[in-house]
Formats: C-alpha cells, sequence, structure tokens
C-alpha cells in the first residue's frame, strides 16, 4: 500500500510541467503580438484584438466548465477503481464537446457580421470573426481529451500540446499575416490572415492529443483499491452530473471572460471612430497581455489541484486536503507577487523591452500607467484562479459564479462611468476593482463551505515581504543600468535578473519554504539536504 502511494502523481510535478508549457505559450504569443503589430498596425491589432475577445467570450461557454467537470469526475471515479465509469465519463464528455464545438463555431461564423455590428457599426472585424470560428470546434474536442487525462493526474498531454498549439498558432499566424502584408491586402484582410494562422496552428496539438490518447492506457495500480470494471452510471445520469458541475463553472468563467468583453463593447461605444480602434488596439496589445503573462505560472497550480483535491476529498483524507490547499495557495502567492509588483514599478521599461521595434516611446509611455494598474490584478487573478478551483472541488461550483456574476457588474458600472468620465485609464481601474470584489468574495466562500482557514492569509505574508524588500534595489538597479549601459533593454532585463536572485533569497530568509514544500518536488529529499548544507534551511 504504502509503496503504490509513492508511485501517485504529486502535485508539484504537474505544476511544472503546466507551467513550463504555460510559460512557453505565453512567450509565444507576445513574440507573435510583436512583428503581427508591426505588419497590422494599431488599427490591424484593433480587429485581430476584438475578433479574439469575441472568441474568448464564445470558448468560454463552449468549453470552460465541461473539461472542469471531466477531470472532477474522472478523478472520483478512478479514486474509487471504477474503471468502466471513467471510460464512459469520457465518452459522454467527447460527444458533448462535438456537439458544442459544432454549434459554437456555426454561431461565430453565420452571425460574424451581426456580432461585429454590435462592437461598432463601421467595424470590417466580420472577416476576423469568421477566420477564428473553426477553432472553437478544435478546442472543444482538444479540451474532452485534456479532461480526462488531468482527471488521471497526467499532466504531460496537456503540457504538451499546449506547447505546440503555442508553436504553431505563432509560426503559422506571423507567415500568414506577413502574406497578406506584402501581398497588399486591407488592414481588416490581413488581420483575419493572421486569426487564420492562429486556428491552423491548433491543429498541431490537437493532432498530438488524439494520437496519445489513442496508443496511452491508464495505469490504476497505484491506487491500492480494488478495481470495479462492471459497473457504472448510465450515460444520461453521467450527462446529468457533468452539467451540474460544468453549468455553474462556465457562468463564472464566462463573468470573468466578459471583462475584456466589456471593455470591447464601452471604449469602442465612449470613443468610437478609427482613432478609438487604434487606441483600443495599443491598450489590448501592450498593456492588457502583459498583466496576463504571469498567470501562465497559476494556472497549472489550479488545473493540478483540481484532481488532487477531489481525490482526496472522495477519500475521506481531510489532513491532504489541508496540506494540498495550503500548498497551493502559497505556491501561487510567491510566483504573482513578484510578478505583480514588479511589472507595476517598471511598466514602461517592460513594454518598451518587448515593443520599441513596433511602437513609438510616446505610445509606451502613454500606456504604461495601463500596465501598472493592471499589475494589482496579476495577484487578485492568481487568487481569484486558485480559489475557484477549491470551490468547485468541494462541489460548491455555484458559489464563483455569484462572486464572478458581482464582480462583473462592478467591472460594468464602473467602466461606463469612468471611460466617460476620466478617459481610457478607468477601463484598467475598473478592471482591477472587479477582480477585489470577486477574490474577497472568493475567500469568504472558500472559508466557509472548505477545508480553508483564515490562516491562509499567513501564507502571503513571506512573499510579499521579500518582495517589498527587493523592490528598492529594482528601481535603483534599473536607473543606474539605465545610464551606464547603451541600451535600455538590456538594463531591464538586468535588473529583473537582480530581482529575481535578490526575491529568491528573501524567500529563504524569511522562512517561506518549508520542509514539506521542498520534499513535494521532484528529488526532493536531495533539493533539501543540499539547502540544509547550505544553511539556507534546518
Amino acid at each position: 500500500m504504502a509503496n503504490s502511494k509513492k508511485k501517485e502523481p504529486r502535485m508539484i510535478t504537474g505544476v511544472l510541467l503546466l507551467t513550463l508549457a504555460g510559460m512557453a505559450e505565453k512567450i509565444l504569443g507576445v513574440i507573435f503580438k510583436i512583428p503581427l503589430a508591426g505588419y497590422l498596425g494599431s488599427v490591424g491589432m484593433g480587429y485581430f484584438n476584438s475578433a479574439y475577445s469575441i472568441f474568448t467570450t464564445f470558448y468560454t461557454v463552449a468549453v470552460t466548465g465541461l473539461p472542469v467537470a471531466t477531470t472532477i469526475m474522472v478523478s472520483r471515479s478512478r479514486a474509487k477503481g471504477r474503471v468502466l465509469e471513467v471510460k464512459r465519463i469520457f465518452r459522454v464528455s467527447v460527444t458533448m464537446f462535438l456537439t458544442i464545438g459544432v454549434l459554437g463555431s456555426a454561431i461565430m461564423y453565420f452571425g460574424a457580421e451581426f456580432i461585429a455590428n454590435l462592437i461598432d457599426k463601421n467595424n470590417n472585424s466580420p472577416y476576423c470573426i469568421q477566420a477564428i470560428a473553426p477553432i472553437l470546434l478544435l478546442i472543444c474536442v482538444s479540451s474532452s481529451i485534456r479532461g480526462f487525462f488531468q482527471g488521471h493526474k497526467n499532466m504531460m498531454p496537456s503540457a504538451v500540446s499546449e506547447f505546440l498549439d503555442a508553436l504553431g498558432k505563432c509560426a503559422l499566424g506571423i507567415l500568414l499575416a506577413w502574406y497578406a502584408y506584402t501581398k497588399g491586402y486591407s488592414t481588416e484582410v490581413s488581420a483575419a490572415a493572421a486569426i487564420l494562422g492562429v486556428v491552423m496552428g491548433h491543429l498541431f496539438g490537437m493532432g498530438f492529443l488524439i494520437i496519445t490518447k489513442c496508443v496511452s492506457k491508464p495505469d490504476y495500480s497505484s491506487l491500492g483499491v480494488e478495481l470495479d470494471e462492471m459497473n457504472s452510471d448510465s450515460a444520461g445520469s453521467i450527462c446529468k452530473k457533468m452539467l451540474t458541475i460544468a453549468f455553474p463553472v462556465t457562468l463564472g468563467s464566462l463573468a470573468l471572460g466578459l471583462t475584456s468583453t466589456i471593455d470591447t463593447f464601452t471604449i469602442m461605444r465612449a470613443l468610437g471612430t478609427e482613432e478609438g480602434m487604434g487606441l483600443y488596439g495599443d491598450y489590448t496589445t501592450l498593456a492588457a497581455p502583459l498583466y496576463r503573462l504571469p498567470h501562465a505560472l497559476i494556472v497549472p497550480i489550479s488545473t493540478s489541484l483540481t484532481p488532487m483535491l477531489a481525490s482526496a476529498i472522495s477519500s475521506g483524507n481531510r489532513e491532504n486536503a489541508k496540506s494540498t490547499l495550503f500548498s497551493a495557495f502559497k505556491m501561487a502567492a510567491i510566483l504573482s507577487i513578484p510578478c505583480s509588483i514588479g511589472m507595476g514599478v517598471l511598466a514602461r521599461p517592460v513594454i518598451s523591452l518587448l515593443f520599441s521595434g513596433s511602437y513609438s516611446a510616446q505610445i509606451i509611455r502613454n500606456t504604461a500607467p495601463f500596465l501598472s494598474i493592471l499589475s494589482v490584478g496579476t495577484f487578485l487573478m492568481a487568487m481569484l484562479t486558485v480559489s475557484s478551483s477549491v470551490l468547485q472541488s468541494y462541489g460548491k461550483q455555484n458559489l464563483p459564479v455569484i462572486s464572478m456574476t458581482c464582480g462583473t457588474v462592478v467591472k460594468l458600472i464602473l467602466n461606463i462611468v469612468l471611460v466617460s468620465g476620466i478617459g481610457f485609464i478607468g477601463a484598467p481601474i475598473a478592471t482591477t476593482a472587479s477582480y477585489f470584489v470577486m477574490v474577497a468574495l472568493n475567500f469568504i466562500f472558500a472559508i466557509k463551505h472548505t477545508d480553508l482557514s483564515a490562516r491562509i492569509f499567513k501564507a502571503f505574508l513571506p512573499p510579499l515581504i521579500a518582495m517589498l524588500c527587493c523592490v528598492p534595489a529594482t528601481v535603483g538597479s534599473f536607473l543606474l543600468f539605465a545610464r551606464i549601459l547603451p541600451s535600455e533593454r538590456l538594463a531591464t532585463v538586468l535588473s529583473v535578473l537582480i530581482t529575481a536572485v535578490l526575491y529568491t533569497a528573501a524567500l529563504f530568509l524569511t522562512r517561506a519554504f518549508s520542509k514539506e514544500d521542498i520534499m513535494m518536488l521532484p528529488k526532493g529529499k536531495k533539493i533539501y539536504n543540499f539547502l540544509v548544507r547550505k544553511k539556507l534551511m534546518k
């Protein structure tokens, strides 16, 4: 029994795999937009991003809830050894995904002109919306398989497919945008060509998942329970349970996704004209993607947390559930706090580092305050993601819907009032305020209804203190290097590297890591012994 438990995947292993894939995906996403901005310009990026934000909303409706439901249900049935039921859950999941994918793609393609007119009556982005429509079907197929593997605590297929998705869309998106640009096509057609490359890129990830599912066989030997290959709930019962989990998760995610869609509609309605589209393009290309960039470090935590927590709850192991909760929030805080504070104080240099070749210094300077405000949302988004996964794992998936609906209402009201009153700066202020409302409500619900306790806030203090101590060094090193080095980009990179080293050292000084945290790592015993020898831990 003890040996079998050792074979069970650790949460940290899944986190590391998905983190590497997520980082690669986000980095490739930024790399993708740098030359794309040069080919399309501010207006073309406005078309591209407006269509992409509409797709994000449809994508959330189509596939966000079902992967979570599939993961939770597969994890619970697997923990009980119900092999036949696991197989039936997957078949039901695939059927539902395919249905939703076909319907979603059809609605986006045939309703493209109507959707575009809702944004702006003079908008030429129907081409972009039609170009991106097929991606829903591709992602639906991929999501069903990812949910199956994640329910088995196997994050490798998801990680590899995410990387292939990102690599494919980056290469093909840039290639098709360059082709349309060099052939002299209009801005809106060039933007649609770039989006078509994104769609084609997702074929790589989907193909890998299909092949992996066909050739791999799940391993149930590590469960330590008697396998049941004869009994299973009916397909109808499984479908009902899946919808019961998926529907509120989808509603909650839809509310969260609507924050960017609200920007699309309210900003364009308030500012209008091609100039407004250009401003929107600058904001959604330079500021919005960067504050979401660190989220790639957090999603793996919530993704790995869900099956681990669902399995612990299903088996009645509350102590394991409590330790898993604390570790997840601690990891999220350690990763998100330095990103949030660092991006806030170095907003202009960070934007300049990535986009100075495609945008003027004036545009970068004007956009930097937006990123400084949004950077607060980086930490809040991390806490929202992890706390939502906790509530979903405990069967309280209805509660994040309430949190995110309240936050979305706050976002809508503040956007209407602030964008019209004080201009573009109102949009990031409204976004940050909405995240704060969502996080506050989620924590209240989690402390009341799960094994999460108020002591969880102690997990945030060491990384917060460590990063605040590093801020003077961050700002001082940048100002110094900017004066003595010929390149501000190099000064930014060196400042970030110095901050990373100091922050890591400060984490050990503030005792942010415990022995249990280190032991969760692959080769954790060897790492812990090394740290003890170096007197970094006791």
